[in-house]
């Protein structure tokens, strides 16, 4: 009788775990009411411009910390469940913590005339190394540059299965910058992002949806 109930207890489990472990889809980005805010990941991000980017070591220790705490401290601006459609927001800022703090500051800023881009191959390799508890839809900005000669910032906004560390949506998107102080002027270029992205979201779903 004790085997029996072992074995229809280990047949239970077996057949919940598809439910537990399902993997997501591009539906899940429209689908979904939940969704994990990652932040802002700077790790393979250009400051474009010397002039506004006097003091990189500050940029790396100071700036990328404040610029990402912005969104959940000042979550009813930063409203991600509003510009995402979604019910239930989490933040988990581990992950970019960590690789942001990794830049090289020697690396960071480049010339006006000197270009970069981020393929998606690399927007792929760099959420393959995202290491975290969490599980479900994930969203992060992957920062290209942030660039003062022409006071735009521009980054990837990318939605991945946390599960798979597959990417399923990434669009990029630039937001101009300004405000007063270094933090504000270039926290500006993500808000637009966000805002913007509240009309582009429904575009993408009608794009991808139609896909299938």
């Amino acid at each position: 009788m004790k085997y029996f109930k072992k074995v229809v207890i280990l047949l239970i489990a077996l057949l919940l775990v598809p439910n537990i472990s399902k993997s997501q889809s591009v539906e899940d980005v429209f689908e979904s009411n939940e969704v994990v805010w990652f932040g802002l990941d700077f790790s393979n991000a250009k400051m474009v411009g010397p002039e506004g980017f006097r003091d990189p070591d500050e940029v790396v220790r100071r700036f990328f910390r404040s610029w990402n705490s912005l969104v959940p401290n000042e979550s009813n601006k930063y409203d991600i469940k509003k510009f995402f459609r979604k019910e239930n927001v989490e933040y988990d800022l581990s992950v970019v913590t960590k690789r942001n703090s990794d830049v090289d500051p020697d690396e960071l800023v480049i010339e006006s005339f000197e270009t970069h881009e981020i393929s998606k191959e690399t927007i792929q390799s760099i959420i393959s190394e995202y290491e975290t508890e969490k599980s479900g839809l994930g969203l992060v900005f992957i920062i290209e540059t942030f660039n003062k000669t022409e006071d735009i910032g521009t980054m990837y906004v990318t939605f991945f299965d946390i599960d798979t560390k597959k990417v399923l949506l990434s669009k990029k998107m630039s937001g101009e910058s300004g405000g007063f102080g270094l933090r504000n002027y270039w926290a500006r270029s993500y808000y637009n992002v966000m805002m913007d992205c509240e009309d582009e979201y429904l575009k993408w779903k009608e794009e991808y949806i139609s896909k299938e």
